[in-house]
């Protein structure tokens, strides 16, 4: 398994290093060459609207990420993407291959968020933001943080008392130098000025990650007091959450390809390289193996879960048909619904003023769209069974509990048992949601690790090996008791 993982990654890289030559890249030096041309932005940020009235007949193409925005610039998709200038500034320090055009396309202001329940400690916080802004501290945070040699840097020590509570904080850490991961640890402008502001005002702080996507609406569903990750302030976004007074004022501008090549390397110098930035390089190895695990124990947690929780409905829907048909009707809603829309309204909603953590709730929503898959394939897997064989087990004396667990789901279970372990599949990818729920999987670990070097490309062929791992695992784990159980009730030697 492990050998067939390594040659996938070495052929999915070989492809990488060698596919074909690449399509000319335009350079451009002036703003008003690159209307009419295709230009790129981040999804959830306000840049399409500074887009269409900058560059009317230019073509919007969204990305998810900063590093899938690089990489639709150095791939020709894109000629540019607007950016806000203290990130530009990292991303031209991390890639030879672009610049940024010196004229501005807009002006921005940053700002901490606060949820309507923490409307307290926003005063506390402006009132703190100005005393540090008249005495002049605050613009030595700003020189300090706000420069291309930021993320070599790291915040003073803190003694945090919690004396006065503690501030419930969400982040994307994939901003630099607003806020970004370092050797484990949060860092960056907006994280030093938060924990300075908690240790003067008796505050603790406990920080959380979570997809860019959902971090205003996490704020503004009361989940966490404070949201950062260098957000601009907008009339529209000031309509969900309340933002602190400017804690900094900043220019908008258009990222571009400079024409320059990166240099050449064989492949496994090239493999070399990648695997020290993105995962030796502060330790950024232990950020993807801490995020497998927690995939793994999510996956297998709801697996174990949804199977008994899938049994369970199948026997409750045998004592009436009312509960039948209510049964029959969640199952077919919930194959319709995204599994990311029920997580986020556990999430975000049901379980807003719980204590449960993302893991917690992911396993929660995670065991109950498996359960009912597990329910349909039982309700499958039973009606195939000849009714004949339940009323023989009767006749012979068996009870109707023995009949089912001794003689109908076995025969089921192998008219299912290949469907079952595809569903399990399906499963332990679709778990590559739960960065939307403030949790650190494999997948979101990837993200914030493309958010530091702003590699597109060898952290998600990495986690692509690791998922093929642990499907395979799980399935291999899987498969060996279920075939020995079916092959001890039901005596027959196929193979599942």
């Amino acid at each position: 398994m492990l050998k067939k993982g390594l040659i996938m990654l070495l052929l999915m890289l070989a492809m990488l290093s060698g596919c074909g030559k690449k399509e000319e890249i335009k350079v451009f030096s002036d703003l008003s060459e690159l209307n009419g041309e295709n230009m790129g932005c981040m999804s959830g940020s306000i840049f399409d609207e500074l887009i269409a009235e900058r560059f009317p007949d230019s073509q919007i193409i969204y990305y998810s990420s900063r590093s899938e925005l690089l990489l639709g610039l150095s791939s020709g998709k894109i000629v540019g993407f607007v950016s806000d200038e203290p990130v530009a500034m990292m991303m031209v320090k991390a890639n030879e291959g672009v610049t940024y055009l010196n004229e501005a396309v807009g002006s921005v202001d940053y700002g901490i968020c606060f949820s309507s329940n923490a409307k307290d400690k926003l005063i506390r916080f402006n009132e703190y933001l100005a005393k540090i802004t008249a005495n002049g501290h605050l613009e030595e945070l700003q020189k300090k943080w706000i420069d291309p040699e930021a993320t070599g840097r790291k915040k003073a020590d803190f003694s945090l008392s919690g004396e006065n509570g503690t501030l419930r904080c969400v982040t994307t850490p994939d901003a630099a130098p607003f806020s970004f991961m370092a050797d484990g640890k949060f860092e960056g402008y907006e994280v030093e000025l938060l924990y300075e502001f908690a240790s003067e005002y008796g505050y603790d702080l406990e920080i959380n990650t979570v997809s860019f996507d959902a971090l205003l609406t996490a704020v503004a569903m009361n989940k966490y007091d404070i949201g950062f990750n260098g957000i601009f302030i907008t009339p529209e976004r000031a309509k969900s959450v309340s933002f602190t007074t400017p804690t900094y004022s900043g220019r908008d501008v258009v990222m571009i390809s400079n024409g320059n090549k990166a240099a050449k390397s064989d492949l496994f110098t090239a493999i070399k390289d990648s695997i020290y930035k993105n995962f030796i390089e502060e330790d950024r190895y232990l950020l993807l193996l801490n995020g497998a695990l927690t995939t793994i124990e999510i996956s297998l947690c709801s697996i174990v879960a949804g199977t008994l929780f899938g049994l369970l409905l199948y026997i409750l829907s045998t004592r009436n048909s009312l509960i039948r048909n209510l049964l029959d009707l969640n199952q077919r809603i919930l194959a319709k619904l995204p599994a990311v829309v029920l997580l986020m309204i556990l999430f975000y909603v049901i379980f807003k003023t719980s204590s449960l953590n993302g893991t917690i709730v992911s396993i929660v929503g995670f065991t109950f769209i498996f359960g009912n898959t597990v329910y349909a394939l039982l309700k499958t897997g039973v009606e195939a069974v000849d009714y004949g064989q339940k009323e023989a087990s009767l006749a012979l004396g068996y009870g109707e509990w023995l009949s089912f667990f001794h003689i109908i789901l076995p025969q089921a279970l192998k008219t299912i048992a290949d469907s079952y372990l595809h569903e399990i599949i399906a499963l332990i990818k679709n778990t590559s949601i739960v960065g939307y729920v403030s949790v650190t999987d494999v997948t979101r670990a990837s993200d914030i690790i493309r958010g530091r070097t702003y590699d597109a490309l060898f952290p998600l062929i990495v986690v692509a090996l690791l998922y093929y791992l642990t499907c395979s695992l799980l399935i291999f784990l899987i498969r060996i008791p279920l075939k020995a159980y079916i092959e001890r009730k039901v005596k027959y030697n196929d193979q599942i």
